[in-house]
């Protein structure tokens, strides 16, 4: 980038690497929470309750708790969640196979998760974090391996599927497997013709083809492909008319797969791709680009963007190159190119 900012554009500009420090301490907040304090929270017997409980854990930052309440801590519905097609028909699978395993976990009263994508605030690129709760205990269905849950039916699973539930349409591709909860669900819908399934994994194929798929609607429509994802969008000859991707867990594996992705698009022309938590892959590559925002303050130049000692700096190095013309004159320009849709434009041209 080329910065050329008088000081009242860079005071404007600096307001964005401010929320940035934010949403990278909210997350982090978010994580302990999550994965350190939510049994203490969960002995919590209200909503009020568990606030007071929450707000009192060591080292929340009032700006974090502004957050949370600002989005609404939501309390769920077990039945909205348990009347679901996929759960009623899959029902209880007591199986295993080696290190495979066919488990339920539950989620305990009060006890907090992450329930749904990322909300942006597409002014300030604020980031809040959906965060629920069920007043009962709520059961949910996994699969383990060597008992680390490995796959699962959360409420965060069923909510970020809806839309590309609702996007499906005739001939479908779907890259990655899982459990079947999208394939169950597009399967049933009639406007869905073919549902091809490309997934790397033949445990994963094994398990679903010898336990799962017999409880499928219209299982005519599905045929799973053993292979690899990437490759299978640029060489496969037949066609789709959409494509969604889910071959990732989090948006840590799953940027580089994403980037890898997006640049096989155009092997696709005009065909719809929807790819699972986008959003918070895009939040992700918001920040990155930042970062250079940042290194320019801290005078870094070119050199120091041609060697990398992790994947973080292999893309920071690539979206470094990709805006090495881009002139950065004023606070809109900068906004402009943190936009969804420059990222996913600079996202489909850096691999």
């Amino acid at each position: 980038m080329i910065f050329e900012l008088s000081k009242t554009e860079l005071v404007k500009c600096k307001k964005l690497l401010e929320v940035k420090e934010f949403n990278i301490e909210a997350a982090e907040f978010y994580n302990d929470y999550l994965t350190n304090n939510f049994r203490e929270i969960s002995t919590a017997k209200s909503e009020a309750e568990w606030f007071e409980k929450f707000n009192k854990l060591e080292q929340v930052n009032n700006k974090v708790i502004a957050n949370c309440k600002m989005n609404k801590i939501s309390k769920l519905n077990t039945n909205t969640f348990l009347n679901d097609s996929y759960y009623k028909k899959i029902g209880q699978i007591k199986a295993s196979e080696g290190d495979w395993k066919f488990s339920t976990y539950s989620y305990a009263p009060y006890e907090g998760f992450v329930s749904n994508e990322l909300v942006i605030d597409q002014e300030t690129f604020a980031e809040h974090t959906p965060i629920s709760y069920f007043e009962n205990e709520f059961p949910f269905f996994a699969v383990t391996q060597k008992d680390e849950i490995w796959m699962s039916i959360i409420p965060h699973e069923i909510n970020t599927m809806k839309k590309p539930i609702e996007n499906a349409h005739g001939d479908v591709l779907v890259l990655g497997l899982g459990l079947g909860y999208y394939v169950f669900n597009i399967a049933s819908k009639k406007n869905v013709t073919s549902i091809t399934v490309v997934e790397n994994d033949r445990k994963i194929i094994n398990l679903f083809i010898k336990y799962l798929l017999p409880k499928f609607p219209n299982q005519d429509k599905i045929e799973i492909v053993f292979g690899d994802a990437i490759s299978f969008v640029k060489d496969s000859p037949r066609k789709y008319d959409y494509v969604f991707a889910d071959i990732w867990h989090n948006v840590g594996d799953g940027e580089m797969l994403y980037l890898k992705l997006k640049a096989k698009e155009k092997y696709r022309p005009g065909i719809k791709f929807d790819y699972w938590i986008e959003t918070s892959i895009l939040a992700m590559l918001r920040r990155q680009t930042l970062t250079i925002f940042e290194e320019w303050l801290e005078g870094f130049t070119e050199d120091d963007y041609k060697q990398s000692r992790n994947e973080n700096d292999t893309i920071i190095n690539k979206i470094y190159f990709y805006h090495k013309n881009t002139q950065i004159k004023n606070f809109n320009d900068l906004h402009q190119i943190l936009t969804d849709d420059s990222l996913k434009l600079m996202a489909s041209k850096l691999f």
